[in-house]
């Protein structure tokens, strides 16, 4: 946790320690950020890291595009919760999930799961074996297994009847662009033509997590929609491949062309 005064955030480190996290609270390595310097070793011990209520948004804005190039979740931590617009610039800056004052013990245990979730692409080693058994099962190798490796039973059938008219017209789009990102121009112009895009940021935000926590009511644990920071959104590359093996393409009737 980056902050400004650690003994201003005791009862939030206390509370994390409830839920068995090792909390690594510090003043400096914010400074060392705020010069520039590469915390990538340091950085590494951890899966997320959480901005103090004490940084600005003025701070947040800065160190946000640096922590992003590690492999870490990022959480910015607030008095309130962030309101539409406030959340979309989060979002579009590169800020995983946010927590509030308001938050219970339980609200930051799901939240706190949910970002390393996205962060770490869900993918599980094998830590309970053995040193020498290690990746081996049935005597082949596997150095890693996706979390999730098929689609939940009537996957398709039931996003289908979850997602509004708006949801699904996006999702139609994310299927046919496959790996290239969706901007959001194109999703202001495709979802309200006359409308301007700033207009429409957090709107656009918050269509896109709709669809992410509806995907996941589903069933399906992995990361579905990625946000491309200053881009746009972007399928993830294995659900993008496990909607193909389920021939999602022509259940939603979209036409990819093949490259």
């Amino acid at each position: 946790m980056l902050t400004k005064n650690c003994l201003a955030d005791m009862q939030f480190q206390q509370d994390l320690q409830t839920l068995n996290f090792e909390v690594f609270c510090s003043c400096s390595v914010l400074e060392l950020l705020n010069y520039k310097m590469d915390i990538k070793e340091l950085v590494g011990f951890f899966k997320i890291v959480i901005l103090s209520e004490s940084l600005s948004e003025a701070e947040v804005a800065v160190i946000v595009p640096q922590l992003s190039t590690y492999d870490v979740a990022i959480v910015r931590k607030d008095h309130q919760a962030p309101d539409e617009e406030k959340l979309a610039k989060w979002e579009q800056l590169g800020i995983d999930e946010w927590l509030a004052d308001s938050d219970s013990i339980a609200d930051i245990r799901e939240k706190l799961t949910t970002a390393q979730k996205r962060n770490n692409k869900n993918i599980i080693e094998f830590s309970s074996l053995s040193r020498n058994q290690k990746g081996m099962l049935n005597g082949v190798y596997h150095p890693a297994v996706s979390f999730e490796t098929k689609l939940p039973p009537n996957f398709l059938e039931e996003l289908k009847s979850e997602f509004s008219e708006q949801e699904q017209t996006l999702f139609n789009a994310l299927l046919i662009r496959q790996n290239v990102p969706l901007t959001r121009e194109e999703i202001c112009d495709m979802l309200w033509p006359s409308a301007d895009v700033d207009h429409k940021l957090a709107q656009i935000s918050i269509i896109i997590r709709n669809m992410k926590k509806k995907i996941a009511g589903l069933g399906f644990g992995g990361e579905s929609i990625r946000t491309r920071r200053g881009v746009g959104y972007v399928l993830c590359q294995g659900f993008y491949e496990l909607l193909m093996e389920a021939d999602a393409a022509n259940y939603f009737q979209c036409k990819i062309h093949s490259r």
